[in-house]
Parts: C-alpha cells; structure tokens; sequence
C-alpha cells in the first residue's frame, strides 16, 4: 500500500475551512485544531495540490484509492467523518 499524508492546524483566530477533492469533504478546524489527511492507493504513488483562498484550503488528491482524516489520534474514514457543516 502506498501512502502519503499532510497536516494542517489553525493558528489563526477564526475558522479555516479544508475541502479534500475530488471527495468534496469539507472539515472545519477552529483555532488551535488540527487535522491530518492520508491519502492511499494499492497501485500507484498518490500526491497532493493545495490552493489557499482566504479561510480556505482546497486539497486535491492525485493517483489515491482513499483517503482518511486523522483527527486527536483516530484515523476515521472520510465517510464517516461529521463535518460541522452539515444541517
């Protein structure tokens, strides 16, 4: 299995917003949080892109099968990951 992961953590003082594509997963870190993504694929190298806007950060993940947040020391599927934008 081939694996690749990024962090990100909130040091500013409002909410940041992650968005993983091609999933369309948004997470919410509010500040001091800190999330981290693992990107995974039996067959080929993942990798990642990442475009900053604002409060956002959009990260597209290439050549992966998954991916799963890690989130206070628990790997969580993406699906079953709640983000705080749900209604």
């Amino acid at each position: 299995m081939n694996s690749v992961s990024i962090r990100f953590s909130n040091s500013n003082e409002m909410p940041i917003y992650v968005q993983v594509d091609p999933w369309a997963g948004v997470y919410v870190l509010e500040p001091g949080e800190e999330i981290e993504i693992f990107a995974e694929s039996a067959s080929r190298s993942p990798s990642f892109s990442i475009n900053e806007y604002h409060d956002s950060r959009i990260l597209t993940i290439c050549n992966s099968d998954e991916y799963f947040v890690v989130r206070d020391g628990h790997r969580i599927h993406w699906s079953e990951f709640a983000t705080n934008l749900e209604s």
